[in-house]
């Protein structure tokens, strides 16, 4: 195998002998402490490539390690393309933040206003889903759909994601929107939050009636074109982008895209380290009306980690400010966090998963921006 660069980790720091293929230059202080940091990461045997974009205090720098692929020799770049998983629930959430500043709704509104179809079912003892739940996780909807909480519990484990992939390549969302009628919220919306890729793709969905405009076309406008964004799309079938990674799991094996159509809101959003500190430059902006509404804990308390919109606000151990995303899917993890008032954050998008990678991105963020 053809390695870009093979770096010692011994020159570095004392961590091992592994040799990691990366385009870190190691020429200053911080490119070392990035480095001692990755390479502790990439010590992993699962793992397969990193790139990370950093902010600080205001100057951008990017760093790559591994490959783009297990069988290759390309060392993931800037350009290198990973799915966000969960991060891309953010941009979203921001387009609620602006429809609420362009008062074209309120976050109180009751989420039936924007359904063609009646949902008496979507309350709890009467207190409906309202738009403000959707955006803090607090909606008391299932975490997916179609919810069949019963469908994996007698298969193979490892068969899981390729079975998730053959429902959801067939799950359109017409069938989303006919399952929402059965769909019951099991506690007070607004009372306790979790996880939920259903309220994500609905809030999607509801901004599409609102600007009345489809939601690929809004990310256009609203966040790629006017940002530059050139290597951020919705992930689509039989359209992938040329500079995509391949995903893996812990094992090894290579995972499927999340191309779903029902989930394209949710989980569909793929972009570059590039791209995504352009992004946090964005959200690092504190002129921004939009942004700064999007950035208010709408749920728990900061000291304990407060929920803004879908953004995670927590105080550091050093009790620096800071807003955070992690996410997962099949093939992918990936973590944002950066600190407002300092102008500083990291982005960090890895092409594996497996149950401990997004707590090692956290850690790794951790050791680079002791903030």
């Amino acid at each position: 195998m053809i390695w870009v660069a093979f770096i010692s980790l011994t020159a570095a720091a004392q961590i091992s002998h592994l040799k990691v293929p990366t385009d870190n230059p190691i020429q200053t202080s911080f490119d070392s402490l990035v480095h001692t940091s990755a390479s502790r990461f990439m010590k992993d045997s699962a793992r397969v490539g990193i790139s990370i974009g950093i902010i600080k205090d205001g100057k951008q720098c990017y760093y790559n390690y591994g490959s783009t692929k297990k069988e290759g020799s390309e060392t993931p770049t800037s350009s290198t393309v990973y799915e966000l998983a969960s991060i891309g629930k953010t941009f979203s959430a921001t387009l609620l933040a602006r429809a609420v500043l362009d008062k074209k709704v309120k976050l109180n509104d009751d989420i039936r206003k924007y359904l063609k179809q009646d949902y008496p079912n979507l309350t709890y003892k009467n207190t409906p889903v309202t738009l403000l739940n959707l955006t803090n996780l607090t909606s008391a909807l299932p975490n997916w759909m179609p919810d069949n909480k019963n469908f994996f519990n007698k298969v193979n484990p490892d068969s899981i994601p390729y079975l998730l992939d053959d429902l959801h390549q067939k799950y359109s969302r017409e069938q989303f929107y006919l399952d929402l009628h059965s769909v019951k919220p099991d506690t007070l919306p607004g009372s306790v939050a979790r996880h939920c890729n259903t309220a994500a793709q609905l809030l999607g969905y509801i901004m599409e009636v609102v600007y009345e405009k489809p939601f690929d076309k809004l990310i256009r406008e609203q966040f790629t074109d006017p940002l530059g964004m050139q290597s951020t799309s919705i992930l689509k079938k039989g359209r992938t982008p040329l500079k995509m990674a391949t995903g893996y799991d812990g094992k090894g094996r290579v995972m499927p895209y999340i191309n779903w159509d029902d989930l394209r809101v949710a989980a569909g959003i793929v972009s570059s380290t590039s791209d995504m500190v352009k992004y946090m430059a964005f959200q690092l902006d504190d002129k921004n009306k939009a942004v700064q509404l999007s950035h208010q804990p709408t749920f728990g308390k900061v000291d304990e980690g407060a929920i803004a919109f879908n953004w995670k606000v927590s105080k550091s151990p050093k009790g620096t400010t800071r807003i955070s995303h992690t996410g997962g899917s099949l093939g992918f993890s990936t973590y944002m966090v950066f600190y407002p008032g300092r102008n500083t954050g990291i982005v960090l998008l890895s092409n594996e998963a497996d149950q401990q990678t997004q707590n090692e991105l956290i850690n790794l963020a951790n050791s680079i921006l002791d903030l």
